[in-house]
Order: structure tokens, then C-alpha cells, then sequence
């Protein structure tokens, strides 16, 4: 078992050892755990989980073990961290009206969206009560407060991400403004209170926030990629899917940019249809390949990979940063395999 997944593993059993601790009989948690990727709809264990890549905790603990700091303080703070970003996902699917995630269907999918929005809040709980078992009163406080500024901030993105499918004009900085709120912030976060759990210390616990707020805009770029141009197998979404669901992302701004006045009034005739046809998509998606848009895409995302690789090559000297880097390099081959 490559190191990875051993603490991919600590992770797992940690949240599940979490959401035992706090939850009850109530079919609602039953709810949660299926969410979570645990058991399927009809309550049945799953061997293989369906819960994602766990990828905010497990940089929050290879951080922490960087600094070869306290494991269990590290694994409670992940999971206090992926209990929070999936109550985003409960309550994303809601206003997105996204009936699969992960090839499975929603929670408001199967059991209707007032339970889906008490099955986020409890997500939303379980946030802070897996926080009350940190080892001091200095690591609760500061990851209290990390941790609440996140959810502002969170809260704020996805405030601009709807509101962006109402406008026409918005603008390559404001999306940067947004994603680094919604999902850049989650990332940060997850760098610093790893590297604090370890090393008390704030201004070098900062750079760490630094890194992974750069490494969190890489991620959306990519995502944002792979939700045109991705393989539905292994994304788990509809062929060119943000298409379809004309979502305003990163590569439809820069073409919105990059388009002359007259494509611009052909992507706005896109934006206004109340229903696409095939023809509509393949409209946007000649357009985007004319301009490059992917190529370009990619370039942006790299410049942000490459912001977060160098500020941690900082710390080389300081700390065993290969276990980041790997992580970091397994991310970046993506870019590399999509280009192919």
C-alpha cells in the first residue's frame, strides 16, 4: 500500500469513525452516510467508497506530517474540513439542480431537497463538533476562526457563481474573484491548519495558506476543463456538460473575451435560449477550439500550478516536502494526459 493511501485510509476511518460518534438512528444520517459514499441508497455497505478524492483532508494531514506534527489533531481538523466541503456539495446539487454526482443521484434526488437541505446541515454541524476534540484550546481557536472565514467566503462564492448565470457580462476577474472564494479558500485553509496543527505558528503557517490558495485555483481551472472537454467515465459528468448547462466557467469567459462582436452576439442569443439544441453546443464548442480557448485554459491553470510548486520549494530545506510535491505532481500529470 503506496503512503498515500494509508492516509487516505486514516481519513476514511477517522470520518467514519466521526459520523458514528456524532450521529443516531435517524434515517438522516443514514442519508448523510450515503452521501458520504459509504453505503448505497438502500442502506447496503459499499466496499469500494463513492465519497471522491478526499483531497482537502488528505493535503491538511500530509502538511501537518510534514512538520511531523500530531496525527489525531491533523485527522480530526480534515475531517472537520470534508464534512464542510461536502455540505456545500448537498446544498450545491440543490441550486444547481444536479441529479448525479460521483454516477450517483443526488440526495435531493432520491429523497427530495427538505431533506436533502437537513442532510447539509448536518454535515454543517458535524463541521464543528468533530472540532471540539482538538488537543488545545489555541489549535480550536485559530481553526474556529479559519475555518468560519472559510464558510463566509464560501458562502459569498457561490452567492457570485449564481448570480453569473443571470448576467451576460461578467468579467475574468470576477470569476478569479469568485473561485478563489468558493473553492480556492477550502484549499488554503486545508495548507495552513495542517502546517499550525504541527507548528504553531502563524506567519509560516500563512505561506502555507498562500500555497494552497494557488494550488485551489489551479484545481478549478482544471475542473472547469474537464467539464467541456472531460471523459465522462472517469469525470462522472455528461459529455461537455457545462455546455448543456451553459455555466458561465473559465474557459466560456476567456472566450467571451477572446470573441469578435459578432460571435459575442451569437454566444448571447446561447445564453438567453431557455432550451439547446445540439447545434447550440456545437456552435460554442467550434468556437472554443477556433480561439484555442483550451490551450489557453491550460496555460492559465499551469502559471497558478507553477505559483503554488515554487512558494513550496521554499520550505525545502526546512521540512520533507516530497510527499506535497508528489501530490502535487499527480495533479499536474492530468494536464498533461488531457493534452494528449
Amino acid at each position: 500500500m503506496d503512503v498515500f493511501k494509508e492516509y487516505l485510509l486514516k481519513i476514511e476511518n477517522k470520518l467514519l469513525e466521526n459520523w458514528q460518534k456524532f450521529s443516531n438512528q435517524l434515517p438522516l444520517y443514514l442519508y448523510s452516510a450515503y452521501h458520504m459514499g459509504w453505503i448505497d441508497e438502500y442502506g447496503n455497505l459499499l466496499l469500494e467508497g463513492k465519497g471522491g478524492k478526499r483531497l482537502r483532508p488528505l493535503f491538511c494531514v500530509i502538511v501537518n506530517q510534514a512538520f511531523n506534527g500530531p496525527l489525531d489533531d491533523a485527522l480530526n481538523i480534515a475531517c472537520s474540513l470534508e464534512f464542510l466541503h461536502n455540505f456545500s456539495l448537498v446544498h450545491d446539487d440543490i441550486q444547481d439542480e444536479d441529479v448525479k454526482r460521483h454516477n450517483r443521484w443526488t440526495v435531493w434526488k432520491l429523497w427530495g431537497i427538505p431533506q436533502a437541505i437537513n442532510v447539509g446541515d448536518s454535515l454543517f454541524n458535524l463541521t464543528f463538533q468533530v472540532l471540539t476534540q482538538l488537543s488545545s484550546p489555541t489549535l480550536l481557536s485559530v481553526s474556529l476562526k479559519e475555518i468560519t472565514n472559510a464558510i463566509q467566503e464560501l458562502i459569498e462564492g457561490q452567492y457570485m457563481d449564481i448570480s453569473f448565470e443571470k448576467r451576460l457580462d461578467v468579467s475574468l476577474k470576477e470569476y478569479m474573484d469568485m473561485i478563489e472564494k468558493k473553492t480556492a479558500r477550502l484549499f488554503a485553509v486545508s495548507f495552513y491548519l495542517g502546517s499550525f496543527s504541527a507548528n504553531y505558528k502563524d506567519d509560516l503557517s500563512r505561506k502555507f495558506f498562500n500555497i494552497g490558495k494557488n494550488f485551489g485555483i489551479f484545481f478549478q481551472i482544471v475542473d472547469d476543463i474537464l467539464g467541456i472537454w472531460g471523459d465522462p467515465d472517469k469525470t462522472g459528468k455528461p459529455i461537455l456538460s457545462d455546455l448543456w448547462k451553459k455555466k458561465k466557467t473559465f474557459p466560456i469567459i476567456l472566450l467571451t473575451q477572446e470573441a469578435s462582436e459578432k460571435e459575442k452576439r451569437k454566444i448571447d442569443e446561447f445564453w438567453r435560449k431557455p432550451v439547446l439544441s445540439d447545434q447550440d453546443v456545437y456552435y460554442i464548442l467550434e468556437l472554443l477550439e477556433k480561439k484555442g480557448i483550451k490551450f489557453a485554459s491550460f496555460n492559465t491553470a499551469e502559471k497558478y500550478f507553477q505559483k503554488a510548486y515554487k512558494e513550496l520549494e521554499e520550505f525545502k530545506d526546512l521540512i520533507d516536502i516530497s510527499l506535497i510535491k508528489n501530490l502535487f505532481a499527480n495533479y499536474y500529470n492530468l494536464i498533461d494526459s488531457l493534452q494528449r
